[in-house]
């Protein structure tokens, strides 16, 4: 089978994929209604035009710094593994901010650090930027060259980690080998 073949092939199950999802959530927005489908049977295929056209990254191969080859490409089995960390997450996030809007005492030290992102500019980026933003205390703010400005209300090394672990969990989703050695160093912002 040569790569011509191979990506027409990846194409085919990524739009059978994609057809599934968005006829899934069309079935949830209209919930269920059959009578719905007047006009799902046209938002639903242009949908998924749509996000083949937009997410389609026909450069996906990429090569780590370590020379091993890696495709870059989403895995929809190793989102499935992830979403309880960031359902998990997105449930922290939410508990601290009530507790600090209900708080009468709010003793925190907001900030922004620099964050030097190691993974390659595209959808694992796209990915990581707004799933930050799923973290206990935490906002993607700017990027600024290879560097993510990430707004935190409590500057703290624990939220940085957490900042970390989220690049790697996208990085393990995207099949992306980054560095874990060379870690990034807190840097805030003045």
């Amino acid at each position: 089978m040569n790569s011509k073949t191979h990506s027409y092939n990846s194409d085919k199950r990524t739009l059978l994929i994609r057809a599934v999802i968005f006829s899934g959530l069309w079935l949830l927005l209209t919930k269920g209604a059959w009578s719905s489908w007047v006009i799902g049977i046209v938002v639903v295929p242009v949908s998924v035009w749509m996000s083949m056209r937009l997410f389609n990254d026909s450069s996906r191969n990429i090569t780590s710094n370590n020379g091993k080859y890696v495709t870059g490409e989403f895995h929809y089995v190793r989102l499935l593994r992830l979403l309880p960390y960031f359902l998990l997450n997105s449930l922290k996030g939410g508990i601290q901010t009530a507790r600090l809007a209900f708080s009468r005492r709010v003793s925190m030290r907001p900030g922004t650090v620099s964050y030097p992102l190691r993974l390659p500019p595209g959808h694992a980026q796209l990915w990581f930027i707004h799933l930050i933003s799923l973290l206990p205390g935490t906002l993607s703010a700017q990027i600024r060259g290879d560097s993510l400005l990430v707004h935190m209300l409590e500057v703290t090394e624990g939220n940085y980690q957490d900042v970390i672990g989220c690049e790697q969990k996208i990085a393990y989703l995207f099949d992306l080998d980054i560095d874990k050695q060379a870690e990034p160093v807190m840097k805030e912002q003045q």
